[in-house]
């Protein structure tokens, strides 16, 4: 009978611990303003846009993994290369990705919280450039690199479910055909865990 017990009860341990109310599979929607940054034609650009980040991940309790899935508006542009060409361009971004992210205990509600991100970015370039003899140039770019990023911020939890995010990002994208891009993206959302 002691046996049975004893197993039972080594059975139950890892069904505990995953029972802590700390602990459990979460999913995390965000809104964000980025910044995209890279030079076109030696000249330092901006695309900046509203994101929408989907997360799902596995809080450990202080600790925290999860993959996203952000989506980034599409930037156009049009300009002038010299006296007698000019060009229209327009740029995608998508990037894929998974975050170690470690929460400080403050014994309240409000958790302060750093983490890094390693991520595939999908970068497509499409331009045409027009000169002065009616003639047409067009040149596409599509890479998926892979990059790294950091981020920091602030968790209030409403209660031990549900928790309201406010952070910030800063991710490296690679280099795209001599075009180093990164991105700067201030964000707000809801984490529920289940």
């Amino acid at each position: 009978m002691k046996k049975i017990l004893a197993t039972l009860v080594a059975l139950s341990l890892p069904a505990v611990a995953l029972a802590d109310e700390h602990r459990g599979f979460y999913i995390q929607g965000d809104v964000g303003h980025t910044s995209v940054k890279g030079k076109i034609y030696d000249e330092s650009k901006a695309a900046k846009s509203f994101s929408p980040r989907l997360s799902a991940g596995y809080d450990f309790g202080d600790f925290r993994v999860a993959a996203d899935y952000t989506h980034y508006k599409s930037h156009k542009e049009s300009g002038r290369i010299s006296d007698s060409t000019t060009y229209n361009a327009k740029a995608k971004f998508q990037s894929v990705g998974v975050s170690a992210i470690y929460d400080f205990d403050l014994n309240s509600p409000v958790k302060p919280y750093v983490g890094a991100r390693v991520g595939l970015n999908h970068v497509s370039f499409d331009t045409k450039e027009y000169g002065s003899s009616n003639s047409i140039e067009h040149y596409e770019t599509r890479k998926t690199k892979t990059g790294l990023g950091v981020m920091t911020g602030i968790g209030y939890d409403i209660n031990q479910n549900i928790t309201l995010d406010a952070g910030y990002r800063y991710n490296y994208w690679g280099k795209f055909d001599d075009v180093k891009v990164h991105s700067h993206e201030v964000s707000a959302g809801v984490r529920v865990k289940f």
